[in-house]
Order: structure tokens, then C-alpha cells, then sequence
């Protein structure tokens, strides 16, 4: 009966640790799935911020283009844009 006893609580320890493996293998793919998540979206952060700062270049080259026009044809651009604004303005209020 003692033999017996051995041998079921043997049985009930391999099945606590073969619950435990998995368990463990499932926190192990987890890990890992993070990891992978992690590194993708570090790479995609580092692409926009690249991307960013070349649209920041781009910008800053046609606002200097624009401020040159400006200042060598005085305020006439500035009514122009002021129009612009005014009749897109009126479209959204009325769309």
C-alpha cells in the first residue's frame, strides 16, 4: 500500500511539472512575441522620425521660399492667402 501510495504521488508530481512546462513554454512564446513586437515598432518609430525630420526640411525650404516671394512682391500674397482661407473656410461650413 505505501509502494502505491509512491507511486501515485509520483504520478500527480509529473503531471504538476508537465502542467508547469507548458505553462512555462506559453510565458516563453509570450516573451518572445514582445520582444518581436518591440524591435518592429522600434524600427517604425526610428522610420517616421527619419521621415519627419525630412518633411521638416521640405517644409522649412518652401516657408524660406515663400517668405523670399513674399518680401520681393510685398503684401499682395498675403490678401491672397487671406481669400484662400476665407472661400475654403466657406466651403467647409457649407459641405
Amino acid at each position: 500500500a505505501g509502494q502505491r501510495f509512491a507511486d501515485d504521488l509520483e504520478g500527480q508530481n509529473d503531471e504538476a511539472i508537465e502542467g508547469l512546462n507548458a505553462k512555462v513554454r506559453m510565458l516563453k512564446d509570450l516573451t518572445i512575441g514582445i520582444r518581436d513586437e518591440v524591435k518592429d515598432s522600434a524600427i517604425q518609430l526610428s522610420q517616421m522620425n527619419d521621415a519627419f525630420a525630412e518633411t521638416s526640411g521640405i517644409l522649412s525650404g518652401t516657408f524660406r521660399r515663400m517668405n523670399n516671394m513674399a518680401s520681393r512682391q510685398g503684401c499682395r500674397w498675403l490678401w491672397y492667402i487671406v481669400f484662400l482661407l476665407v472661400v475654403f473656410w466657406f466651403f467647409v461650413v457649407v459641405w
